[in-house]
C-alpha cells in the first residue's frame, strides 16, 4: 500500500534543496540589504548635511545633491533626516568634479549627444565630537545619453552617485 500524500524520493530532493536555498543564509546571519545596519547606525539615530562643497558656477548642483541624498536617505531608512539644529551625525559632501559636455548638436543648435561626469567625496562626522568615522572615497558616475538636456542628465547623475554612495554606507563590513 503506497501512501499518494507522502512525496516520492524524486521530489523530495528538490524540495529539500529549495528549502535549503533559503534556511542556509539566514542561519549564517544573512539579512537583506535594507535591515543591514550603516555607518550611522540602525536607522534610529538622526543625520543632517553639514555641507556640500562645490567651487564651480553651477548654483543649482549642491541644492540637487541635498535633495537627493534626503531622498535616498529616507527611503532606505538609513537613519532620520534632519534640516537644521542638532544631529547624531553629520555628512559633508565635496563635489570633485562635474562635467556635462555636448558631443553632437544639429544645425538648429539642438544637441543630439551629452557625456556627464559627476565625482564626489562624502564623509561623516559624529555631531556632538566632529570626530570624522568614515570617509567614502571618491565615487564617480557617468553617462552618455541622445537627445537629453542638460538638467535631465545632471538629474540621473546626481541620483546614480548617490545612490552608489548610500549602497557604500551600508556596506560597513
Amino acid at each position: 500500500m503506497t501512501l499518494a500524500f507522502l512525496p516520492s524520493a524524486g521530489r523530495s530532493l528538490p524540495l529539500t534543496l529549495f528549502l535549503l536555498a533559503f534556511l542556509l543564509p539566514a542561519a549564517c546571519g544573512y539579512r537583506p540589504g535594507s535591515e543591514t545596519p550603516s555607518v550611522v547606525g540602525d536607522g534610529t539615530k538622526t543625520l543632517k548635511v553639514k555641507g556640500v562643497d562645490y567651487p564651480t558656477l553651477e548654483p543649482w548642483l549642491p541644492h540637487a545633491i541635498r535633495s537627493r541624498l534626503r531622498d535616498e536617505v529616507n527611503a532606505r531608512y538609513l537613519a532620520k533626516w534632519v534640516d537644521s539644529g542638532s544631529a547624531d551625525y553629520e555628512i559633508q559632501i565635496n563635489v570633485i568634479s562635474y562635467t556635462s559636455r555636448q558631443w553632437i548638436r544639429t544645425e538648429l543648435d539642438t544637441t543630439i549627444l551629452r557625456d556627464s561626469l559627476l565625482t564626489i567625496e562624502a564623509i561623516v562626522y559624529e555631531g556632538n565630537t566632529n570626530k570624522e568615522i568614515w570617509r567614502s572615497g571618491k565615487i564617480s558616475y557617468s553617462e552618455r545619453l541622445e537627445q537629453a538636456s542638460n538638467k535631465a542628465v545632471a538629474g540621473d547623475i546626481i541620483t546614480q552617485t548617490v545612490r552608489m554612495l548610500m549602497d557604500k554606507m551600508r556596506n560597513t563590513f
